[in-house]
């Protein structure tokens, strides 16, 4: 009888804990950071949509593009601009790495595939957007 007693006492307390921190300062292992929102990056403000994986968004320099897939806090994919939104030379490979708390990035890009990578040449804060979700 004891144990059942303490053991619905835990089932209980527990949730009570965990319900007491923020969304935006809960992780997951294995869970994505949520970078969708607005951001102010050394290519100009910046925003991105993403679902689950996806990361779609643009930027204002050369009204650029951006389009790729997170994992963890590891960004990977493309990016591109005006006029042509073409590689080698309006278009290329990024790649991001976020901050712990998904705050803030620095990262690294190339024109086209083949080039040398610029690194830490791209670094950005969220000023505005989603916050860290629970999964269903």
């Amino acid at each position: 009888m004891r144990i059942i007693v303490i053991a619905l006492c835990l089932c209980l307390i527990a949730p009570a804990v965990y319900a007491q921190q923020p969304a935006s300062k809960m992780t997951f292992k294995g869970s994505s950071c949520v970078c969708g929102g607005k951001w102010q990056t050394n290519w100009g403000e910046m925003t991105l949509s993403q679902i689950e994986d996806k990361v779609t968004g643009q930027y204002t320099h050369d009204q650029g593009k951006i389009e790729g897939t997170i994992s963890g806090t590891s960004f990977k994919g493309r990016w591109s601009e005006a006029p042509t939104y073409q590689d080698p030379k309006d278009g290329g490979l990024v790649e991001w790495e976020f901050s712990e708390d998904c705050m803030s990035f620095t990262g690294r890009w190339k024109y086209g595939t083949t080039g040398d990578w610029y690194e830490n040449g791209w670094t950005g804060q969220k000023t505005q957007g989603a916050e860290k979700l629970l999964f269903h």
